[in-house]
């Protein structure tokens, strides 16, 4: 993840199945970019806690701003400053 062009900083807990990405300003890096990443290096990715800029759209929907990466969310994103902390529920099984 760390050779991931946009990813400042991993922090990963192999105890708990957590890994911790912090991005750099303005990357473009998509949720879907990682989450393919995890699966080819044989992991499988859960629910991600994200904290974004972006807009709400149709309810349970977010548009992140910069990628204009369309996520679907559950539960009410939560309004941090000028970011928005939502959880995207883990992709279907291929």
């Amino acid at each position: 993840m760390k050779k991931v062009r946009g990813v400042a900083n991993v922090r990963v807990s192999l105890n708990d199945g957590l890994t911790v990405l912090d991005l750099a300003p303005a990357n473009n890096v998509t949720l879907a970019e990682l989450r393919r990443i995890i699966r080819n290096n044989g992991f499988v990715s859960k629910d991600a806690g994200i904290v974004a800029r972006g807009s709400l759209g149709d309810p349970g929907t977010f548009t992140v701003s910069g990628t204009n990466e369309r996520l679907t969310v559950s539960g009410p994103p939560r309004r941090t400053g000028d970011d928005w902390a939502l959880t995207v529920p883990a992709p279907d099984k291929p």
